[in-house]
């Protein structure tokens, strides 16, 4: 049911990005070409943030995955994420990262949130900085109202549950209750709520959070201008932070598979914003999807396969 929802999503912002795009416009900026030497500035940009996730990954984790472990389990929520509908691939990596460190499924579950919340702060705060910087921005005060307004709620969640999870837990067990619930899903409630209390403090948080932002205003900043270099567009850095924050927010839309519709949609409105042609953002906006899809989704079905194929294999000894 949620699968079908999704899709329907996608479809409805695919419908409106035809009947609003100008699709001839866009097919002649396509058909500029890219060169192979931007075509390998954007991998190693890829790579770079696949290795940041993977060493955030393994710092929320306690440091008890290895490097290359946190690089796989990157690579494979990345992939996963790109070929899989409401971010499926986080709990391939949670799957994975279970089995590399038999941590709880509820402790490395609460790691996931707290990365969450970390992703929150940072979108927001991108949000703040593209309205302070950007100069052809025309709704910028409205931007930053509610880039500042996100990110201080994000920060009374956080607040809340570090300083009130026992009362937080009541109402939820209340909830239980109720509507009658297992036991054991109130257990594995409290268990996550009581290390996220300890996971979400200023000391726990400070390290990934700063290499997300670092992350954010460099490698992704620099993808999406390497990439519209890509299909000529030319594209400030001011502009970049733009597109990242309303890339980010389409993301968060329940959609098909790596956001396909909603993403296309929230950087074609952000070049709208921008007084710039929508279908400049539909190209630009296909052509980030498709070559993150193809960095990240082709080694994550890579390792997925050998994964497999070891555990046949064992299965057999």
């Amino acid at each position: 049911m949620r699968v079908s929802i999704s899709g329907a999503i996608s479809v409805i912002f695919v419908v409106a990005l035809m009947m609003l795009v100008d699709v001839p416009q866009a097919v002649r900026l396509v058909s500029v070409g890219a060169s192979p030497a931007l075509a390998f500035v954007f991998v190693v940009l890829a790579a770079g943030i696949a290795l940041g996730y993977g060493l955030r990954w393994r710092i929320l984790l306690g440091s008890r995955l290895t490097i290359m472990d946190g690089i796989l389990s990157s690579l494979i929520g990345l992939g996963g994420n790109m070929l899989l509908p409401a971010r499926g691939g986080d709990l391939l990596r949670v799957w994975y990262s279970h089995r590399k460190t038999s941590m709880p499924y509820t402790e490395i579950m609460s790691r996931l949130v707290v990365e969450k919340y970390v992703d929150f702060l940072t979108i927001f705060l991108i949000g703040i900085l593209a309205a302070v910087v950007s100069s052809s921005l025309a709704v910028e005060d409205y931007m930053l109202a509610f880039s500042l307004t996100g990110f201080v709620l994000v920060l009374m969640i956080s607040l809340m549950i570090i300083f009130f999870a026992d009362r937080l837990l009541k109402v939820t067990h209340y909830i239980f209750a109720v509507v009658r619930l297992p036991a054991w899903g109130r257990d594995g409630v409290d268990r996550v709520v009581h290390d996220m209390k300890t996971k979400l403090r200023f000391s726990a948080t400070v390290i990934p959070s700063l290499l997300t932002l670092g992350m954010w205003l460099s490698l992704y900043a620099g993808s999406y201008i390497v990439v519209a270099h890509m299909v000529g567009i030319s594209l400030s850095y001011s502009e970049a932070l733009v597109l990242l924050f309303a890339g980010a927010l389409g993301l968060m839309v329940p959609a098909a598979p790596s956001g396909v519709g909603t993403f296309h949609a929230s950087i074609v409105s952000a070049f709208l914003l921008l007084g710039r042609p929508p279908s400049e953002g539909l190209v630009l906006g296909t052509a980030v999807h498709f070559l993150f899809l193809v960095v990240y989704a082709v080694p994550a079905l890579v390792i997925g396969g050998q994964k497999r194929l070891q555990c046949q294999l064992l299965g057999k000894k």
